[in-house]
């Protein structure tokens, strides 16, 4: 396999690891201001860069699927979409003083959060169908992606879904880069050098 299909995962685990720190960051400054009415501006800051950071990774980590893996347009398509509707939500969150339709707490918000980031999971099937350890890794991170809609119930911030969602990533990767690393998935990349094997018979030395 390509010698950077590597950093594709690396990059797509330190992103969610950064949005894990991310939804810790506004858990806290949410919770300040329900509890105590105050805003803590160098939390948010930070939260905001940290989230950029986490972005950066992903689309780092998207350039080099582009680039490196051949076809599975689905997945890469999906992946494009996930970083522009998870950047979306970002803004809209930013600016949700100015905005009157949209409502971070909303049921519907998180429970479509929730199902969109498992379609989008599960797209990464395709790099490579009836591989056992990738489907376990997708159903494992599917059921912590969907353990996330409980926020609803208690009327939760969409960034719990964002932390459930990081988690499953998470995992996710961690579980393709040891798979990678065993060699027990085989991707087809562009520039992939195929192994000469060579066949010698003896049979017709003594002739």
């Amino acid at each position: 396999m390509h010698p950077r299909l590597k950093r594709c995962f690396s990059c797509g685990q330190y992103a969610n690891i950064l949005f894990l720190l991310f939804a810790v960051c506004a858990a806290v400054y949410y919770w300040s201001i329900r509890r105590h009415h105050v805003e803590i501006v160098p939390l948010e800051i930070a939260a905001y860069t940290i989230e950029a950071g986490g972005f950066a990774f992903m689309l780092f980590s998207l350039m080099n699927f582009w680039k490196i893996v051949r076809h599975r347009y689905i997945m890469k398509g999906a992946m494009l979409v996930y970083l522009i509707t998870e950047i979306v939500i970002m803004i809209l969150d930013f600016n949700a003083d100015s905005i009157p339709f949209f409502e971070s707490g909303s049921m519907w918000l998180n429970i479509g959060h929730s199902i969109f980031s498992g379609v989008i999971l599960f797209t990464y099937l395709a790099l490579e169908p009836k591989n056992t350890g990738l489907e376990v890794a997708i159903i494992v991170s599917e059921i912590i992606i969907l353990a996330g809609m409980f926020g609803v119930v208690f009327h939760l911030h969409v960034y719990v879904t964002l932390f459930a969602n990081s988690i499953a990533y998470v995992v996710f990767f961690s579980i393709l880069r040891f798979l990678h690393a065993q060699e027990r998935i085989m991707i087809d990349c562009h520039g992939d050098r195929a192994r000469e094997v060579k066949y010698r018979s003896d049979f017709f030395d003594d002739v």
